[in-house]
């Protein structure tokens, strides 16, 4: 009978599809190393595949990507997983044979037996993270200095980031965790989610803190009426709740926005005007009373998240940029008839491609003259904060974090976010 460690490799090995993240079936038992196998995985790949293109005399075909699937994890497992070896090789031969014969058991038991002979030298040689498709996008906006840096930072599993509603750093002291700033706590070590301490009486919710930063800037927001574009799955709405402000979320995706409400009724917080709409259409047609703020979280390549969905490197391209930014031109062009005279704009994208953030913006800033840009301080931050803020404020005031900042906090997700104004 199969161990529940075999069952569980099975279990992820026959649903992993080349280069994306499933929903592991319920029959996994053993979800958490799944998810963190696969992670790393994701994150390695690069260099896993040129180990084993090493170690393979020849590709494996098409037919038998199951078995490639197989040599990839057992892989990642042998070099960066605290599994024994002999584990590790009994059962990834074992789960071969069952699924590819004996011959795919001798080819898998060869190359993982040599891989782990040989892990110390194939490790001092590992320098590839992003592949090219992926390095092409940085090559944009970044010197090959900084490129390494932001690989360096994303190759670990970032911490856990909750936004708190109260007394952050008494909510701190009672995780185990760290008070980065303002309502900000880390956690490295989580575990489950919903057994943490707060979950279920709904005091904190999950939220980076550089995504965090958005509704921050707004400042006081106490009896504002704000537009929340894009708002699922919820965290930028329920921190102006928890401000005091008058909220409508909009969201295209009446999924999402059923998401958002479970997750603001589990807040305890009053429930937004929920509207689903697509944000173009919604704009270019509105005739209510004019906003005080708009907070547009824009779709976007979500390029900047890869620290936490690794998978992204191996599929986003140039081209979804470009598809991206075109989409938030759109929204851009409409979004001035919402708002009132002397209101603000927040804009925010969870990517890295200057094309969706500073260049973005500023297009948007020579095209409307009536905006300006509201230059972001550390003090709007977080202004008694300890931690040093401003390597995540570009010289114009534009909020930029990326994955390398805050190391003392296991780095941020990469954004990038603009306060403008409206003219009276």
């Amino acid at each position: 009978m199969p161990s529940p460690r075999e069952q569980t490799l099975h279990c992820f090995s026959t649903c992993l599809s080349d280069r994306s993240l499933l929903r592991l079936p319920e029959t996994c038992t053993d979800s958490a190393f799944i998810r963190m196998l696969s992670a790393t995985a994701f994150r390695r790949m690069v260099f896993v595949e040129s180990v084993l293109a090493r170690c393979l005399h020849k590709k494996i075909p098409a037919k038998n990507k199951i078995i490639n699937n197989l040599l990839c994890l057992g892989t990642t497992e042998l070099l960066f997983m605290e599994t024994p070896p002999y584990a590790v090789i009994n059962d990834w031969v074992r789960l071969a044979k069952k699924l590819g014969g004996q011959p795919a058991a001798n080819l898998v038991n060869a190359v993982l037996r040599r891989i782990s002979r040989d892990k110390e030298t194939f490790l001092a040689e590992e320098k590839n993270f992003f592949p090219e498709s992926f390095r092409s996008i940085l090559k944009q906006d970044f010197q090959p200095e900084t490129i390494t840096r932001i690989a360096a930072a994303a190759n670990t599993e970032p911490p856990l980031a909750l936004s708190v509603k109260n007394n952050a750093a008494a909510w701190a002291q009672k995780l185990g965790g760290q008070h980065l700033a303002a309502n900000t706590v880390i956690l490295k070590n989580a575990g489950k989610i919903p057994s943490l301490p707060g979950f279920s009486e709904g005091e904190w919710w999950v939220q980076d803190y550089a995504a965090s930063l958005a509704a921050t800037i707004l400042g006081n927001v106490h009896g504002l009426n704000i537009l929340d574009l894009c708002a699922a799955p919820g965290g930028k709405t329920a921190q102006l709740l928890n401000a005091g402000a008058v909220v409508s979320s909009l969201d295209s995706s009446p999924e999402r926005l059923e998401t958002l409400r479970k997750n603001i009724t589990r807040l305890n917080l009053p429930l937004p005007e929920i509207i689903c709409a697509d944000a173009v259409d919604f704009l270019k047609n509105y005739a209510g009373p004019p906003f005080d703020a708009i907070l547009l979280d824009a779709p976007c390549s979500a390029s900047g998240i890869f620290r936490r969905h690794p998978e992204i490197i191996h599929f986003k391209t140039k081209a979804d940029v470009q598809k991206q930014a075109a989409l938030q031109k759109q929204i851009l062009n409409v979004v001035s008839g919402a708002l009132k005279p002397g209101g603000i704009l927040v804009y925010c994208v969870c990517s890295i491609a200057g094309a969706e953030g500073i260049a973005q913006i500023r297009k948007f800033l020579q095209q409307n003259p009536a905006f300006k840009i509201i230059p972001v301080t550390p003090a709007d931050l977080h202004p008694a904060s300890a931690t040093d803020l401003s390597p995540l404020i570009t010289p114009e005031g534009f909020i930029r974090p990326l994955p390398f900042m805050l190391p003392d906090f296991g780095g941020t997700d990469a954004f990038f976010i603009a306060k403008l104004q409206k003219g009276n």
